[in-house]
């Protein structure tokens, strides 16, 4: 996988929460953080920016994380943009299908913020 240098993530997550402690641990970081609250909000907003990585739940409202993910990947202007699941579904059809999906890395929630760290660090350069 070919590292980016550009720092400028979306965070794609339902929960404000969620979302609001990613950010502030990917701010310390040196990261630009944009935040959608569904599929349907981060279509509009990618259009733009120019992530260098998505970070994508998969259980949302309005157009979840792998209706998304096709559609991005569909997408020639978006389809070599690293994506990043988060997601409370980490049986073995879920993980299978975000695979086939052209997922770069799944994790499971909850998760800790360095193993966040250590998949973003295999993606973005310093």
């Amino acid at each position: 996988m070919k590292k980016i240098a550009n720092r400028t993530i979306l965070l794609v997550d339902d929960e404000i929460e969620v979302c609001r402690i990613i950010r502030d641990y990917l701010e310390k970081n040196n990261f630009k953080v944009h935040e959608a609250h569904n599929g349907a909000e981060a279509l509009m907003a990618i259009k733009g920016l120019k992530p260098s990585l998505i970070i994508l739940d998969v259980i949302m409202p309005v157009m979840g994380g792998f209706e998304l993910l096709e559609k991005l990947k569909s997408d020639e202007s978006y389809a070599n943009v690293p994506v990043i699941m988060l997601t409370v579904k980490s049986d073995p059809q879920h993980l299978e299908k975000g695979i086939s999906l052209q997922a770069d890395f799944y994790l499971p929630k909850p998760f800790e913020l360095n193993n966040l760290m250590s998949f973003i660090n295999l993606i973005v350069k310093d």
